[in-house]
């Protein structure tokens, strides 16, 4: 696999895709979308070469006649990459760059190089390259035939290139492993960083790529989150606290963004960072709603929620950049009545923090109760939890005990049975 290092940001590409029966109607958004992945990485989108078919062609994907159309393109446009929107098989790969002289990629690839270009965190360089070394392993062969043509003698039963391929698959299979206990060891630290905030109510952002999410973690928690108008900019997860009147407190999670056909590669890799969601209390569901195909995208997000088991997790649908988009109210009032229950912002505009957080704070309260405590003086130092963990309306100094009159979320009712072993005969 030829990595992007090869290639100069402005590399002149042509992008391909084959058109499969029932992908007509989505297919001028996926080339779309695929020109925007390009883009991402500096390189010059040249050309396209679209073919319908009703099955791929078992050795080059798309069609001969087509390939040799491409090939003219290539020659014309002096492309050095051809980008195939489908996802190709290692020896279709080795058929169509055999026939176009030049390199190709296809859709994983190119999420991948992407991925590694934007990891900036340890734990996000270790996701990636094990997601890279994975895709890489089956690719091996044939990179090294040109070897066998140097071979001579009587009686070999293995080329040189045979044998530099074994060598290569020990060494990727080696490091695959080590990548592999370097995850383990990683998620080990992030298992105790999630004990530590058990007792705040967790939200996380999840939504398509570039929907704005990490605008709308900056806009709600004061941090600097990297933001940037390209895809994928965001793949290291980022918590902070937010600001808000509740008890429980609440904790952010900026996540990774989600895509059309995420290779799954990059979702095993990817488990540690992807525990965030599946253990939150409650999914901020970001959607860029100036999109033309955004209803897509609100269906490939829950497709990967799916995926990662993450369906039972309360949803909260957050339709952004509504400035962009949205032009009257008859607009909006559509939206809200087609999804009950969402929120319509814009992170660039005053008043979209009060309405998420006030959101926010009301599903903490949801289910909340009010009881009196009875906790003894031998237990007192449990009053300082009922402080930072529930609402206290007053606290009662009786001969016999302390009497807290309290609002306690759902959230924090087994933290407090901890704490109070005759919790039951009061109503938690």
């Amino acid at each position: 696999m030829t990595g992007s290092n090869a290639l100069k940001n402005s590399a002149a590409v042509l992008l391909a895709a084959v058109i499969l029966p029932g992908c007509a109607e989505k297919a001028a958004d996926a080339l779309s979308e695929l020109a925007d992945l390009a883009d991402t990485l500096g390189f010059t989108v040249v050309a396209q070469a679209v073919q319908a078919r009703t099955a791929p062609d078992p050795g080059t994907y798309i069609g001969r006649g087509k390939l040799e159309d491409m090939r003219g393109l290539v020659a014309q446009h002096e492309a050095e990459l051809v980008i195939f929107d489908n996802d190709l098989s290692p020896r279709q790969s080795q058929n169509i760059e055999r026939l176009l002289g030049c390199m190709v990629w296809d859709r994983t690839q190119l999420i991948l190089e992407i991925f590694a270009r934007h990891a900036r965190t340890a734990e996000a360089r270790v996701q990636v390259e094990l997601a890279r070394m994975q895709y890489m392993l089956p690719r091996l062969v044939g990179l090294w035939a040109h070897l066998d043509r140097e071979r001579g003698g009587i009686g070999t039963s293995r080329g040189m290139g045979e044998k530099q391929i074994q060598i290569d698959r020990r060494m990727v299979r080696a490091r695959i492993a080590h990548l592999q206990k370097e995850l383990l060891r990683i998620e080990t630290e992030r298992i105790t960083q999630r004990k530590q905030r058990s007792t705040c109510f967790q939200a996380s952002l999840v939504g398509y790529t570039n929907a704005g999410k990490s605008t709308l973690m900056n806009c709600l928690t004061g941090s600097s989150v990297h933001v940037a108008d390209k895809l994928f900019a965001t793949l290291d997860a980022t918590t902070r606290a937010l600001d808000c009147l509740s008890k429980p407190s609440v904790v952010l999670t900026d996540t990774v963004g989600f895509i059309r056909s995420l290779p799954h590669s990059l979702v095993a890799s990817f488990r540690s960072t992807l525990e965030h969601v599946r253990e939150a209390d409650l999914l901020l569901h970001v959607v860029d709603v100036s999109h033309p195909d955004y209803e897509t995208h609100i269906q490939t997000t829950a497709g990967v929620l799916h995926e990662i088991g993450a369906d039972d997790v309360p949803r909260l649908l957050i339709f952004n950049k509504i400035d962009l988009s949205l032009h009257d109210a008859i607009d909006r009032i559509m939206l809200e009545k087609k999804y009950p229950g969402c929120l319509c912002v814009s992170a660039f505009e005053e008043g979209a923090r009060n309405t998420i957080t006030d959101a926010i704070t009301a599903r903490v309260r949801d289910g909340c109760i009010s009881r009196t405590i009875r906790l003894p003086y031998s237990n007192s130092d449990a009053l300082a939890d009922f402080y930072a963990y529930s609402i206290v309306d007053s606290v009662d100094y009786r001969e016999d005990a302390m009497y807290i009159d309290c609002i306690i979320s759902p959230l924090m009712r087994r933290h407090f049975n901890r704490y109070l072993p005759d919790a039951r005969n009061h109503g938690l």
